[in-house]
């Protein structure tokens, strides 16, 4: 498990709110990112979270056990699944079921008073409208949230077919996940979430996901100033550097251990050997590759400062560590950086991804300015009581 620590960059005692609040980061940092190194270190980010969760929930539930009643396998199925993967929980339709199911006027005895009796329990009696009550005030956020923002976002953006096949893959992805790392089949993961098909699960959950991040990043892309851009091209863009690196990971061997190979190649190095004669000599224990480096690449700080570092034909006089192993840096070339329009969209991203960092509730607080201009009024008080509530809690989260 202690890799799983540090590729998240975390310490071993960390909490579940620490590991999941790493994840978030990183997730932020690499998703999106279509080179084959960012979908790798994605993929790596997302076994490590999920197996380090999966530890402490199991931990917590042994903890538990003898205070806690036993769960059912659909309840265990729901607890497990991350909802780092999946941002918006549908529970829509286990509230139309549910009311249904306690005001259906064959099936529901009546008190003297009107209302309807749901259970009985001896002499005693709870009514529908108690248990009604109750799930108005537990759900209707996020009914309230999916409803309105289905309205929105389908008037807002129409879907291409390049949009519904991201958002089948992203569905299958998810979906395989679930299967993969608990062991469940597809029809239990559908009904844990309350869905009888994959398309009702894609449409309510996966679909309004991708719509709501489509107009997160158009919102990000609005609020981010010329004058941002400007200054962050100034002081942080440089041009492509073309660098190269041996590796030694320290998954295989002993974090020690291949610290010490990568200073045996190191002083070899610097004591004149070829940098292809050392690639060739311990193949057997190293990792090459070429790595471009840009301003906004997925790649560890330590190793892009390196290469930020050096200068054209120079190698790392000291071993660089990642959470990957220890590497040896060699910068090949570098090319002048590119106009300031033409890096627009991609220095955008780079200052919304910080602006998320620093600011958790970012992405929240944009659906909230969406439902507002969209001109959203709540006519029952109680529901507008539990909205307000959430707005004021999310607006003065970082103040």
């Amino acid at each position: 498990m202690k890799e799983y620590y540090k590729i998240l960059g975390i310490e071993e005692n960390a909490t579940l709110e620490e590991i999941k609040e790493a994840y978030k980061k990183l997730e932020r940092k690499y998703k999106g990112n279509n080179s084959k190194t960012a979908k790798n270190k994605l993929n790596e980010i997302k076994k490590a979270y999920n197996n380090l969760v999966e530890k402490l929930e199991e931990k917590e539930t042994k903890t538990e056990e003898i205070q806690e009643p036993e769960v059912t396998n659909e309840e265990n199925i729901l607890n497990k699944i991350s909802k780092e993967q999946i941002i918006t929980f549908c529970v829509g339709l286990f509230l139309g079921l549910f009311i249904m199911m306690f005001f259906f006027p064959d099936r529901i005895a009546e008190l003297k008073n009107g209302e309807q009796v749901a259970i009985e329990v001896g002499k005693n009696n709870i009514t529908a409208n108690e248990i009604y009550n109750r799930i108005k005030k537990a759900s209707s956020l996020n009914v309230l949230a999916e409803k309105v923002d289905q309205i929105i976002l389908y008037e807002k953006y129409e879907l291409t077919e390049e949009d519904k096949k991201t958002i089948n893959e992203n569905a299958e992805t998810y979906i395989e996940q679930a299967k993969q790392y608990y062991q469940v089949s597809e029809e239990e993961f559908l009904k844990s979430y309350g869905f009888d098909t994959k398309e009702d699960y894609i449409k309510n959950v996966i679909e309004l996901d991708y719509l709501r991040s489509k107009y997160f990043k158009d919102y990000m892309y609005k609020i981010i100033t010329d004058t941002e851009v400007q200054s962050y091209y100034d002081n942080n863009v440089y041009g492509t550097i073309n660098t190269e690196h041996i590796l030694v990971k320290n998954d295989n061997l002993e974090d020690e251990a291949a610290k010490s190979k990568a200073t045996e190649i190191l002083e070899k190095l610097k004591n004149g050997a070829s940098w292809e004669d050392l690639k060739n000599e311990y193949r057997s224990v190293i990792t090459t590759e070429s790595v471009p480096v840009d301003f906004d690449s997925p790649l560890e700080s330590n190793y892009k400062s390196e290469a930020e570092r050096l200068t054209d034909g120079a190698y790392s006089t000291s071993l660089v560590k990642t959470t990957y192993g220890y590497h040896i840096v060699y910068r090949k070339s570098s090319e002048e950086k590119s106009k300031v329009e033409s890096l627009t969209t991609r220095i955008k991203d780079v200052i919304s991804s910080q602006k998320q960092e620093a600011d958790n509730n970012l992405y929240a607080k944009a659906l909230i300015e969406m439902r507002k201009e969209a001109g959203m009024e709540i006519k029952d008080t109680e529901i507008k009581e539990i909205y307000d509530y959430y707005m004021k809690t999310i607006e003065e989260a970082n103040n």
